[in-house]
């Protein structure tokens, strides 16, 4: 998928959007600067309404390349609204066209997943190569990706993942995200599981509850680890991760029983119960939720009905700080 709505990826794009928009708002008429240097900051200041409405008198009136592309952002990640992947490809189309680097990156990963229209792989290689070209260096991991899915030519397969690796090596968590994929692909001469865990390791140590979450899949189902499995999967939920929530709670509920009662430890139960609750809350999967139903079922037999309010509590505490109701 094209869209990541992690708060910290929010955050982290108002940051660049700041930094992005100090340089280009030197070169605007007077005017034209006080709107856009208020719109930024209404932006920052989380006031998505007042700020939407300039970017996207902007981008539509006067086709400004950088309001075009905040746009597409907001779009792309629910700033004040509901995300719509179509209408964040067709405006990072836009931008791309202006130049803006990280919008050909965008734009790319609409045609390589088909979002906005059906796939285009030769489309979506250029606009990487755009993007690489424009100082964009985590599009090499993305051409990497298209050329390893015998979606692209082979064409400067090796000189790309150096380029990838040493992006990655550098602390770019999006370069280490990319890279774990790679190692992980099925039937890929880069398959290597180790190399995935260790390029999701260093993402998850950075705290992305992605990187978390797959390292959690690697110890699980190719490692057979599962307390480290339940570490890396905990670790993600816990920083409100929704795909995590369900295999944690799996993992809490099929923990080994107490060898003196014969019945689930405490704190497990407690956990299970958390997890599981939360998933029932934010989890679009059917398979999930009807799993769901029936472990909360047989916990409840067995929880003491005293600790469901405090519980209860809890788990509508951290999903009002990680997913607040709009």
């Amino acid at each position: 998928m094209l869209l990541d709505k992690a708060k910290n990826r929010g955050r982290a794009f108002c940051i660049i959007l700041g930094w992005l928009w100090a340089a280009a708002l030197s070169a605007q008429p007077p005017l034209h600067q006080d709107e856009l240097a208020r719109a930024q900051q209404w932006l920052a200041e989380g006031r998505y309404a007042q700020a939407f409405e300039v970017f996207q008198s902007y981008a539509q009136e006067k086709q400004h390349p950088l309001a075009q592309f905040t746009l597409a952002l907001f779009y792309q990640l629910g700033w004040g609204r509901d995300v719509d992947e179509i209408q964040a490809c067709q405006w990072h189309g836009k931008a791309a066209e202006k130049g803006v680097p990280a919008a050909n990156h965008f734009f790319a990963e609409c045609l390589h997943h088909g979002i906005h229209q059906p796939a285009d792989y030769p489309a979506a290689m250029h606009w990487y190569q755009q993007a690489a070209n424009l100082g964009h260096a985590i599009s090499l991991c993305a051409i990497v990706e298209l050329v390893m899915q015998g979606k692209s030519p082979e064409t400067n397969r090796q000189e790309a993942l150096q380029a990838c690796e040493a992006v990655a090596a550098a602390g770019s968590i999006p370069a280490q995200l990319q890279l774990g994929r790679l190692y992980l692909m099925d039937e890929s001469s880069l398959r290597d599981p180790q190399k995935a865990a260790t390029w999701y390791g260093y993402a998850a140590e950075k705290g992305s509850p992605q990187a978390g979450y797959h390292l959690g899949m690697i110890h699980q189902d190719i490692f057979g680890d599962s307390a480290r499995a339940l570490y890396w999967f905990e670790t993600a939920a816990s920083q409100g991760y929704i795909p995590a929530y369900y295999p944690t709670a799996n993992l809490y509920f099929m923990a080994p029983v107490s060898d003196k009662t014969g019945m689930p430890r405490a704190d497990n139960l407690a956990k299970a119960y958390l997890w599981l609750l939360a998933t029932e809350r934010q989890s679009a999967q059917a398979h999930e939720l009807q799993a769901v139903g029936q472990m909360l079922g047989a916990l409840r037999q067995i929880m003491p009905a005293s600790w469901e309010a405090v519980l209860d509590q809890r788990v509508a505490q951290h999903l009002q700080t990680h997913h607040p109701i709009k």
